[in-house]
């Protein structure tokens, strides 16, 4: 039974995350949660005799534990005794409430826990993905599986799955103690509260599950227009198009917030009909006590009894039934979080071996790659050697499989035949972490973040080598250019690098691969976005790269580019067609 309803979906979904000290912690809140939950039964129940006592003057001294305590204490009179009764229930809920409060605010660092361990678990399986799946998923996707989804599952089924513990705690215990005190409310409150609770909860259950679908369904789309919106924000305002985004922008928000709406409205319902169910209750019990009773002093113990009781159990039978319609709400990010558990994509990294000094060659010998769930490999038994300190060049038109063959160095791919060895070292995944300290890479769109100059070359380290980036500025023809900047080094360079021109962008991806001490240079069309000017800077910067050991292989359309390439091979439809100098590709003018 457990295994089906909602509680146990939840409760199984949140034990997947808890590691064996976080389950130690789960159970001592539970014990906090059940001392604070008998606390307020206590509370309600220290109500119950006061109100009685109050109702029937001169029952202070006739009731067995008031006459006990009024003697203890030496009271004078009954006025005197009730007034310590309500102040002593008053410096109770003080206390109580105190005490609750600090067990809120474990309870709230707990799951604030659990939350910040799902969104780094949620982070590494999504940077873990192998590349193709990376790039096939979007931005807008992945930001809301790696942020939104777990704080989302925090407030939509963590928090809620302890309030309704909590609270059933209460339900239990105070249902219990008016059983066994005054079974005829006990008749009363179920008769009222547990038909409407029910009905109330299988009439929003559904509409609940559906919203949260349709939440879902539409919140990574939210995402990804407005990522789409202001990176194409030039191209759009040239085309004149910001307006129609702007447009898709407010009929997807207008949408999601319609749904946000009747989910809020959605949690509001319970209480207005359980609010609306006692109080009628109250009213058949004064018609009751009118028409068929004289004791009109049985009629104000059973409306004060009850009173006290849904003074208590309304608010918690309406938090019962709101967690419950919330946690629904919120059902698909258990499917959502769950994503990528299969085998297939948790493959554990092997243990990382060093690589040795690499001091010959980088060999291809008849790698063959498709990709999964094409029958067509992309390349076709490529084989060829690049010694070490060699400029290599790579042309073909376009799907000839020249960034394919760059991915397999990077190991971002695995082949699927052949193998590709460095010093007779095959780079299998045991080398993977070794080989990137060796491989720098530089391509078309260089990767900037709105960071200064500096940490944008050293991607973010506190303490950098400073003598690193001064050759890495120096070889990467950036230091003049440095130089001219008020700022230095510690200049911004806006979001994508927007104040920097083409050029400098792509040095500061060169600068970068040369601070990491990169053996081996990857260039992907690193000039092609260029114009003549911008790649002739870019082309210096190469220029100087020529006269170092470092081994670069370099993609390109433009000729020009490979000028100082000591071969250049030619791709055509996964294979290597031909092999020429650079000489050769201007007598030929390809």
């Amino acid at each position: 039974m457990l295994k089906n309803n909602l509680i146990g979906q939840a409760l199984r979904s949140l034990l997947h995350y808890l590691t064996p000290a976080d389950k130690t912690r789960a159970v001592g809140m539970f014990i906090l949660l059940l001392v604070a939950s008998l606390l307020d039964v206590f509370g309600l129940a220290s109500l119950v005799p006061v109100v009685m006592l109050a109702s029937s003057p001169g029952s202070v001294q006739t009731t067995r534990w008031s006459a006990w305590l009024y003697d203890a204490l030496n009271f004078q009179s009954e006025k005197s005794f009730l007034i310590f009764a309500i102040l002593a229930i008053f410096v109770f809920f003080l206390i109580k409430n105190l005490f609750t409060s600090w067990i809120n605010y474990k309870q709230v660092r707990f799951t604030a826990d659990i939350a910040l361990s799902i969104i780094d678990r949620q982070f590494a399986k999504y940077t873990g993905l192998p590349f193709w799946k990376f790039q096939e998923m979007g931005t807008g996707r992945m930001v809301n599986d790696a942020l939104v989804m777990p704080n989302s599952y925090l407030n939509g089924v963590i928090r809620q799955l302890f309030i309704f513990l909590s609270e059933i705690i209460i339900v239990f215990v105070v249902v219990l103690g008016i059983l066994l005190y005054q079974p005829v409310l006990f008749v009363i409150l179920m008769v009222t509260l547990v038909p409407t609770a029910l009905l109330t909860y299988r009439t929003l259950r559904n509409r609940s599950q559906t919203l949260g679908l349709q939440i879902d369904a539409n919140r990574p789309k939210a995402y990804a227009l407005v990522i789409d919106t202001f990176a194409g924000f030039v191209e759009l305002k040239l085309a004149n198009k910001l307006s129609r985004f702007r447009r898709r922008v407010y009929e997807n928000q207008e949408y999601l917030q319609d749904l946000e709406a009747r989910a809020y409205l959605y949690n509001l319902l319970p209480v207005r009909v359980i609010e609306m169910v006692a109080i009628l209750a109250v009213v058949t019990i004064f018609l009751y006590s009118l028409l068929f009773s004289n004791d009109t002093g049985s009629l104000v113990t059973i409306v004060g009894l009850f009173a006290a009781a849904a003074y208590r159990l309304m608010p918690s039978v309406n938090r019962i039934i709101t967690s419950l319609v919330t946690i629904k709400q919120h059902l698909y990010t258990f499917d959502s979080l769950a994503l990528f558990r299969e085998q297939e994509w948790q493959s554990t990294p092997p243990l990382q071996l060093p690589l040795p000094e690499f001091k010959r060659q980088i060999e291809f010998d008849d790698v063959t790659f498709a990709f999964p769930g094409t029958p067509e490999p992309v390349l076709k038994q490529v084989s060829f050697t690049v010694q070490k300190g060699e400029k290599i060049g790579f042309i073909g038109s376009s799907g000839s499989g020249k960034t394919t063959l760059m991915n397999l160095l990077l190991r971002f791919y695995t082949q699927q035949q052949g193998s590709i060895r460095v010093d007779g070292t095959a780079l299998t995944g045991e080398y993977t972490t070794a080989w990137h300290e060796l491989v720098g890479y530089v391509k078309q769109d260089t990767f900037l973040m709105e960071a200064s100059i500096r940490d944008n070359i050293t991607l973010g380290e506190e303490h950098p080598d400073e003598q690193r980036l001064q050759y890495a500025l120096e070889q990467a023809s950036l230091d003049e250019f440095v130089r001219t900047l008020p700022e230095g080094l510690d200049t911004i360079s806006g979001e994508r690098g927007a104040r920097l021109s083409g050029g400098q962008r792509q040095r500061i991806g060169i600068a970068r691969a040369l601070y990491k001490q990169t053996q081996v240079l990857v260039m992907d069309e690193a000039t092609s976005a260029l114009d003549n000017q911008t790649e002739r800077e870019v082309n210096e910067a190469i220029h100087k790269l020529a006269g170092t050991d470092i081994t670069i292989l370099i993609i390109a359309h433009r000729i020009t580019t490979l000028r100082q390439c000591d071969r250049i091979y030619e791709l055509k439809d996964g294979r290597i067609a031909a092999v020429h100098t650079y000489d050769e590709l201007i007598a030929n003018n390809l």
